[in-house]
């Protein structure tokens, strides 16, 4: 008994200690574990140990550039990029390219390296594949050519080069580099070196100047993201400046965007010319004593601007009074204080009569009596709104089916929108495909952006092409148009009396209501029957008629209009030098191993 009293309590006491074994083993397990791994990392590394420019620079402002990058690798690699900066702020928030042209990749003893070369985020990228780079050091030669990268200054020149670059994710063990100028340059050269990260004014490299060439050592390793930069101070006259035109071409590869409103002009000229070109109708405008046969005022006006303006819409509710179909009596409601003009329309003849009504004058009446014979024009407010999109393709189908279009505006709308594609495809293509900074210079994207899109406008406006027939009754149109601008009073009193409101809503739609009006000043004495004023018509004068007129189609136009706010539909309707530092200069970049 006393032994079954103990064995419950030695078990106890045993199973923590079972419990702290296995958490020893645990953790020892866990920092082997973490020691392999440290030590596989620590055996794969990279460093640059040498990185020697050899540059000369030619009388025309160009240089030609040797790198030779040593590199000692632990472990096994591939291969390293080489990332040499191209694009860089130019004046006045332009950019500014470095245009350069890759001769070629070596090892060191002149053998080729593949590589690859592409450009991306402002960089040159040359992936450059090394064989046998496992535990072994191995050299990389790089040439390439540099056609602008000097500097030129009023009292002075400037070569300012960044050697190394200050993205090497490694050190540079020992830097250094040699930069030739042409004879001419002996004795007058003056140069600095910087070193350290980017900003760093610190002068940790030699610079001695010997004759016409200048040569460059870093005095201690480089650091991590830390580089050398030089600067050579030239006397004007040695170095070629180059000319309006080498600066003209320099500027338009670094800022493509520029090439935006010519580029522009071009494919809508194209489009325009294929499809948007009007044949040759082969008649010139000469006065019209009538409209063209079949012409309603509002086809006459969307025919004449290739769009529909309001006043063809409201011009055609004037021409139903007119032919009998509706009276419009002015109203003047007079309230304490103030008073309100408004319309009463009043419905002639009913639907059974509607039988010479194009499609559009049939909507047109449809929706304004939508509740009866009798209609103000303030009730047409968010009401009438839905009718405008249906008025404006009535429209437009009939000078269709009348054959006036080759390229009706509808279609020409396309044609314009895919001339945007067109335009915009190269430009976005080069800025995402072929990284090309396209929209870097916000002002010159701006600028040439409005141009662009003044151009684009001009042609969209006129790519609806008309038939030969088209072309002929815009000329007709015209002529009636040149007629009503210019009638004499003796030619209109041997015209009929009614010739004044048979025509006032061609006028009200050809925007001449107010010429057309004057000319009948002192002849017409009576009011058209079918309008009735608040005075009674007493003292009619054409031109207060013609006033009136202009002003209830601006009423009619925001009656027929306006939608409510909270609409879910909407309304359809469109309307019409000595300082420095590391990092500074041309040329830099880093690069990476892989």
């Amino acid at each position: 008994m006393p032994d079954q009293a103990i064995f419950p309590v030695e078990a106890l006491l045993a199973t923590p200690l079972r419990h702290n074994k296995l958490r020893l083993y645990r953790g020892f397990f866990l920092f082997f574990f973490l020691l392999i791994c440290v030590t596989a990392l620590s055996a794969k590394s990279w460093r640059v140990a040498d990185f020697n420019d050899t540059i000369s620079v030619h009388e025309d402002g160009s240089a030609v550039v040797h790198e030779r990058i040593t590199l000692a690798f632990v472990g096994e690699w591939h291969g390293i990029h080489r990332f040499i900066p191209v694009e860089y702020p130019g004046p006045q928030g332009t950019n500014y390219t470095l245009f350069l042209n890759v001769g070629g990749v070596t090892d060191g003893n002149g053998g080729k390296l593949k590589y690859e070369s592409s450009t991306s985020n402002g960089f040159r990228d040359l992936k450059i594949y090394i064989p046998d780079a496992v535990n072994a050091t191995r050299t990389v030669e790089i040439d390439y050519t540099v056609r602008n990268g000097m500097r030129f200054f009023e009292d002075h020149d400037e070569f300012y080069w960044n050697v190394t670059g200050n993205d090497w994710p490694v050190p540079i063990d020992h830097a250094s580099a040699l930069v030739s100028f042409p004879d001419s340059a002996a004795g007058s050269l003056r140069a600095q070196a910087f070193t350290g990260a980017y900003g760093s004014a610190e002068r940790g490299a030699s610079a001695e100047v010997r004759g016409s060439e200048v040569s460059f050592e870093t005095n201690n390793p480089l650091p991590m993201r830390g580089g050398m930069t030089i600067d050579i101070f030239i006397p004007k006259g040695i170095i070629e400046e180059p000319g309006a035109f080498n600066r003209l071409i320099w500027f338009l590869g670094s800022n493509p965007i520029v090439f935006l409103p010519f580029w522009t002009l071009a494919v809508m000229f194209t489009l325009w010319w294929y499809k948007g070109r009007d044949p040759d109708p082969g008649l010139s405008v000469a006065p019209m004593y009538e409209p063209p046969a079949g012409m309603t005022p509002a086809e006459a006006g969307a025919l004449l601007d290739d769009t529909i303006h309001p006043r063809d819409i409201t011009s055609t509710l004037v021409d139903l009074a007119v032919r009998g179909f509706v009276k419009i009596e002015e109203v003047d409601d007079k309230g304490l204080v103030f008073h309100h003009k408004d319309y009463i329309f009043h419905l002639l003849k009913p639907r059974d009569q509607w039988d010479g009504l194009v499609p559009h004058e049939r909507v047109m009446l449809e929706n304004v009596f939508v509740g009866g014979e009798d209609t103000r024009l303030s009730s047409l407010k968010n009401r009438f709104y839905t009718a405008i999109p249906v008025i404006r393709q009535d429209i437009k189908s009939a000078l269709k089916r009348k054959g006036m279009y080759l390229l009706d505006p509808d279609a020409a709308n396309g044609y314009s929108i895919a001339g945007i594609v067109a335009i915009a495809a190269p430009f976005l293509m080069m800025q995402f495909l072929w990284n090309k900074p396209v929209f870097s210079s916000i002002g010159l994207l701006i600028g040439c952006g409005i141009v662009s899109a003044i151009v684009w406008w001009l042609f969209a406006r006129q790519m609806s092409a008309k038939t030969v027939q088209g072309g002929r009754t815009r000329v007709a149109v015209l002529g009636f148009q040149e007629f009503m601008n210019r009638v004499d009073a003796e030619r209109l009193k041997r015209m009929p009396p009614d010739t004044f409101e048979k025509y006032l809503p061609y006028a009200m739609a050809l925007g001449v209501e107010h010429h057309w009006a004057q000319a009948f000043a002192g002849i017409i004495q009576n009011p058209p029957n079918w309008y009735v004023s608040p005075n009674g018509g007493v003292g009619f004068n054409p031109i207060f008629f013609s006033s009136s007129m202009h002003s209830m189609a601006t009423d009619m136009h925001q009656a027929f209009v306006s939608a409510p706010r909270a609409s879910s539909t909407g309304s359809g309707w469109s309307g019409g030098g000595g300082g420095g530092f590391s990092g500074g200069g041309f040329g830099g970049g880093g690069g990476s191993a892989f």
